[in-house]
């Protein structure tokens, strides 16, 4: 009888002490630190690095000797002290085809033997399955200075369409945007 009685008593005092080490630790890992920083919201501005209207619109003039007119977009970011990721979006898309050429290379060298520059057309790179793509790189991260950018890529058939840009900063709910009119 006194084994059963001093067993449960041992039982009793393990729980016990467990219970007030559990206590005493979840004391030491929790604290009520406030940090006195006021939360800065960031802001971002967008250059279209274009001509721009008396209405607020940018106008790119694509090159119609090529497929896509490739131009970059430029921001400034301010607020922010660590890496920072933007989205960005468009409204425009194109469809790459199956069967479309999406290159063709062409190699060019010296050629040993006759000290003659040789030129040699590879085959063209074919695209295998249908493909939506998008007019814009849809992710950046801020760099030195808050600059930020991004590379636009409408194809010719959309001249007379108006293209609109987003970027986001993605931890916080600041955007803007910009329209390009294609000519």
């Amino acid at each position: 009888m006194k084994s059963v009685i001093y067993l449960k008593l041992k039982v009793v005092t393990f729980t016990i002490r467990i219970l007030v080490i559990g206590s005493f630790l979840n004391f030491l890992a929790c604290s009520n630190q406030v940090n006195d920083e006021p939360l800065i919201e960031p802001t971002l501005k967008l250059d279209g690095r274009l001509p721009i209207d008396q209405n607020g619109y940018y106008h790119l003039v694509l090159d119609p000797s090529k497929n896509q007119t490739i131009h970059r977009i430029s921001g400034a970011v301010s607020g922010i002290s660590e890496p920072t990721k933007v989205s960005w979006n468009s409204n425009l898309f194109w469809w790459l085809l199956e069967g479309d050429v999406v290159a063709e290379i062409t190699k060019t060298y010296i050629n040993i033997f006759t000290g003659e520059l040789t030129y040699v057309n590879l085959p063209p790179i074919v695209n295998w399955k249908d493909a939506l793509v998008p007019t814009i790189n849809s992710s950046s991260y801020v760099g030195e200075g808050g600059e930020v950018n991004t590379v636009i890529a409408p194809i010719y058939r959309m001249k007379g369409d108006t293209l609109i840009v987003t970027a986001q900063i993605n931890e916080w709910e600041v955007a803007q945007s910009l329209k390009i009119v294609l000519e």
